[in-house]
């Protein structure tokens, strides 16, 4: 599996983004109660892989980088024997002591899954980068593993997460897994110009694997923040780092084959309607990723199981409707939701002999075009109305945001523009230039009518106006 928590930190008070500095005075400052329900949704979403049992490897993205390396603990393993008798709520609902509050997270992490009955991971960390720059520190990436993980290393790459490699033994065969966290922003040229440094860091480390040994297992996987079909999606980059560096492709066929290409990108196992991950300005995308070289399908060692691939959508953990949306993570009141991304996961298994024949590529072709969240057609007769909201508590507030809602309401200010909804007061917003060229010719005093999808800025409510149709 690869899986992008969305900013998992731990509790210590330290932290390279201000909204996971714990503050006593704001009842939307990160803390305990908030890492217990992320680490309870995001158990609840590996409990649905492999019967219950959780995936034997999840490539992670967005764990906390430890701030307090002086108040962690030296071996995780002595710590979770003696807290066993002691639940991670219990731990995370009682008063922390020194110990506690200075964990990192990954070792909340094995707690967590330990106690939920997914055990026997151990659990390799990314190192930071050489020089960080601002925020490069924040967040790394990081591989949970029941099988007997043989050695790792971290590629410093160039402003980004190191890419975590790790060597993994499956039986009497071994693998190699390397996860990445590319620089953000698809879709922005700049960007696209550091992943090409990401991808040549990546692609050089596997050109060395596949010199020392041309059918090498290696599964590359985690969020690469940049689509599968990035030329097609943005023809606008003469170049591009998944693409043209690194070599992603479609055609099956190299799988069992020789020279290049040599990797195949699991995206293609799937239909194209079903190619997606995340959502971004009412776009599909699908910036976490799966990839295999050519020796996982050559009948040796460790092969992919053809058409396995799929991502991971539980409708009301890591899903919500109408329109099956990643359900964002939101630190609202005791906060509530998943992550900004879906996981994706494959199977595969220790060759028996006989290469398996990948019938089950749907296409080896990329799409041309993004595929449309489709926010204009959203049935105004199954949304709530926003008045709900009136006597609604931080609970059932911090449930609701990431909902659309039919919202009645009047301008109580011009800038910013504010709507006054029974008492409530939301600013507006639109990932539309257009739409908020709009909202600057409303008037203080008007009475609006709209949908909109209830979300949290700089800790104010805020309604966002997805789609022009959305206006009356």
């Amino acid at each position: 599996m690869a899986y992008n928590v969305e900013n998992l930190f731990d509790v210590d008070r330290v932290a390279s983004y201000d909204d996971y500095i714990e503050n006593t005075n704001d009842p939307n400052s990160y803390g305990p109660g908030k890492l217990l329900r992320k680490l309870k949704t995001i158990t609840a979403v590996l409990k649905t892989i492999n019967e219950g049992k959780g995936p034997e490897v999840v490539i992670l993205n967005e764990l906390e980088v430890d701030h307090t390396p002086e108040s962690g603990v030296a071996d995780p393993k002595e710590f979770l024997k003696r807290h066993a008798e002691t639940s991670y709520e219990k731990l995370l609902t009682s008063q922390l002591t020194d110990e506690l509050r200075g964990l990192p997270i990954e070792v909340w992490l094995l707690k967590a899954l330990e106690d939920e009955g997914l055990q026997g991971y151990d659990m390799v960390i990314g190192d930071l980068p050489k020089d960080p720059k601002q925020h490069e520190d924040a967040i790394k990436v990081g591989v949970l593993s029941r099988l007997p993980i043989l050695s790792h290393q971290t590629l410093d790459t160039p402003s980004a997460r190191g890419i975590l490699e790790v060597k993994l033994q499956a039986g009497n065969s071994t693998f190699t897994v390397m996860g990445n966290h590319w620089k953000s922003g698809a879709g922005n040229p700049a960007m696209e110009n550091t992943r090409l440094g990401n991808a040549k860091t990546l692609r050089d480390r596997l050109d060395q694997v596949l010199q020392e040994d041309p059918q090498a297992d290696v599964i590359l996987g985690g969020d690469f923040n940049t689509q599968y079909n990035q030329g097609q999606r943005y023809p606008f980059m003469t170049k591009t780092a998944l693409q043209d560096v690194l070599g992603s492709q479609g055609d099956a066929k190299v799988l069992g084959g020789k020279g290049k290409p040599d990797l195949y990108n699991l995206w293609f196992d799937v239909t194209p309607e079903e190619r997606y991950s995340d959502e971004f300005g009412g776009e599909w995308g699908t910036l976490i990723q799966l990839l295999v070289t050519r020796g996982l399908g050559d009948g040796k060692g460790v092969e992919y199981v053809p058409g396995s691939f799929h991502h991971v959508v539980i409708p009301g953990v890591n899903c919500r409707e109408p329109l099956g949306l990643p359900w964002r993570w939101t630190n609202y009141g005791p906060g509530a939701g998943a992550s900004d991304h879906f996981p994706v996961v494959a199977s595969f298994r220790v060759s028996q002999g006989g290469a398996i024949p990948n019938s089950k590529a749907k296409s080896s072709e990329p799409q041309t075009q993004a595929i449309k969240v489709g926010y204009d057609k959203v049935d105004r007769a199954k949304l709530r109305n926003a008045s709900v909201l009136k006597d609604a508590g931080e609970e059932e507030m911090a449930k609701a945001i990431g909902e659309i809602f039919v919202v009645e309401g009047v301008i109580s200010k011009k800038r910013p523009v504010l709507l006054q909804v029974d008492g409530k007061e939301y600013s507006l917003y639109s990932f539309d230039e257009n739409l908020r060229k709009v909202f600057s010719t409303y008037e203080k005093g008007q009475k609006k009518k709209l949908l909109g999808e209830l979300s949290l800025f700089k800790g104010k409510l805020q309604l966002i106006v997805q789609d022009a149709s959305w206006l009356k």
